[in-house]
């Protein structure tokens, strides 16, 4: 393809480029269909918690967003508890970590981690309540495998 030169302030496109600046590698897909649930955790019913995979310019970036709920009760606070299982595909080469929010955890963030075993896990500092439910919404890693 012969190289185009663009002019000083003019706006660059997708089309003018000639590639995709977005690619929707997976759509939204609920978590209950990438793994399982773990110790008492389950899909919230108002906003279940999904994936997406996009390629951004080249770079893979694995996007979250919905909410986990703490059915059980599970104690995070100063207790790292694993509320999913990603199956192999969705897992990353690399542990990787989020700081969310989570409902009723007296407004300390909760610590979010997605580990290379594919335990998506959470805790609380030990100032904080244990949430009745973890949000993943903007939760988004960048070249994760």
């Amino acid at each position: 393809m012969p190289y185009e030169p663009f002019a000083a302030g003019e706006i660059i496109t997708a089309e003018k480029l000639r590639t995709r600046i977005v690619e929707v590698v997976m759509d939204w897909t609920p978590l209950a269909s990438l793994g399982t649930f773990q110790n008492s955790f389950t899909a919230n019913a108002t906003m279940a918690p999904r994936m997406r995979i996009v390629r951004v310019m080249g770079s893979l970036e694995w996007q979250y967003e919905g909410r986990i709920s703490n059915t059980g009760a599970q104690p995070l606070v100063n207790n790292v508890v694993s509320m999913f299982l990603f199956d192999a595909a969705y897992r990353p080469t690399v542990e990787r970590g989020f700081t969310g929010y989570g409902a009723s955890s007296a407004h300390h963030g909760v610590r979010i981690g997605l580990m290379v075993s594919g335990s998506l896990s959470a805790s609380v500092p030990a100032a904080g309540t244990s949430p009745t439910s973890v949000w993943l919404d903007g939760m988004r890693f960048t070249t994760p495998t």
